[in-house]
């Protein structure tokens, strides 16, 4: 059967494009950072780590050479792919025809929606709906109510108007506290609704100030933000717990707690993808000298389920009396 996407191998070819290239043919001179780069001028603050790309000053972000274009130009998905093929000699010159699988400039254009747009639809506030989301916090996951009344006072936790079951927000918020982004979290335990809204390259859910905290330490989500604040908060002299939203420690986030000198915890999930999210941010920042970098892992599969496991353990279920009458 033929190919019903027969350029689509080039769309995979452009994507591919070295984005140090792209940068300096746009004009940009890169300056080392670790293993990232950086170029600036007086529209774009962008960093590169890999394939990946942020645009500091547009709190904008993405993968590849297609998106980094789509970014700088302003051009569609399909504009972005021929701009590309046609100046790069490594995928040919000319009309190349570029062709793409349905759905693949919906996809693009998806990730290019602004940050309002996407809380309007998925993260409007209700809170009529809080009761169901402090409930799974507290007596689901068991994070203290005062650290949880406490976050949702200060509006960087609250319950969206998802019905029957809302979802938990969690706002991504920059060291200066500009809301940038969301985690959800689906207030049914097993689901695995969790997707993340906006920025989380430069801005975080995190528990504690990040400005001012003695140590900072990355986790994997913000139930575990929640909980390892909890575990630990007291045994610190200052400390911020901040999301990730995955495995993979965001470059600016170790660059701040470089530059400002604290201490840096990698805490990540007990498994392999844990440990791999270790590794790679350890080589990131190998030859950044005086940073103070460590791991740490939790008991169980996660810090949630150390927490659970430590309230269970001081405050036992209470034995079920038997119902049988004495004769």
């Amino acid at each position: 059967m033929a190919n019903p996407f027969p350029a689509y191998s080039l769309v995979d070819q452009v994507r591919d494009i070295p984005l140090g290239d792209l940068l300096h043919w746009h004009g940009f001179d890169l300056k080392p950072e670790g293993i990232s780069f950086r170029a600036r001028n007086d529209r774009h603050n962008i960093v590169i780590t890999g394939k990946r790309w942020f645009d500091n000053k547009a709190g904008r972000g993405g993968a590849g050479a297609i998106d980094l274009q789509m970014h700088l130009s302003g051009t569609d998905f399909l504009t972005s792919c021929q701009t590309l093929a046609s100046n790069f000699q490594s995928v040919g010159r000319g009309d190349i025809g570029l062709s793409f699988p349905p759905g693949q400039h919906r996809k693009s254009e998806q990730k290019r929606k602004p940050f309002h747009q996407l809380v309007a639809k998925y993260a409007v506030p209700d809170e009529t709906n809080w009761p169901i989301a402090r409930a799974y916090l507290v007596e689901t996951r068991k994070i203290e109510p005062a650290i949880v009344e406490k976050v949702h006072e200060i509006g960087s936790i609250y319950a969206n108007n998802h019905r029957p079951n809302p979802s938990l927000v969690f706002l991504h918020r920059t060291p200066y506290g500009k809301v940038e982004g969301a985690t959800l979290r689906d207030t049914r335990h097993e689901s695995t609704f969790r997707p993340s809204l906006g920025n989380k390259l430069t801005a975080w859910f995190t528990m504690g100030n990040l400005r001012e905290a003695h140590t900072v330490v990355a986790v994997e989500s913000p139930i575990d933000a929640l909980s390892y604040y909890s575990l630990y908060a007291g045994r610190h002299k200052s400390l911020a717990v901040v999301s990730c939203g995955g495995v993979t420690v965001p470059h600016e986030l170790m660059h701040q707690a470089y530059n400002h000198r604290q201490s840096f915890v990698v805490a990540l999930d007990n498994d392999s993808a844990g440990e791999r999210g270790w590794r790679k941010a350890w080589n990131e920042t190998a030859d950044w000298n005086g940073f103070n970098i460590s791991p740490d892992s939790p008991k169980g599969k996660d810090w949630n389920e150390d927490l659970i496991g430590l309230v269970h353990r001081l405050h036992p279920p209470k034995p079920q009396q038997s119902s049988s009458l004495r004769l």
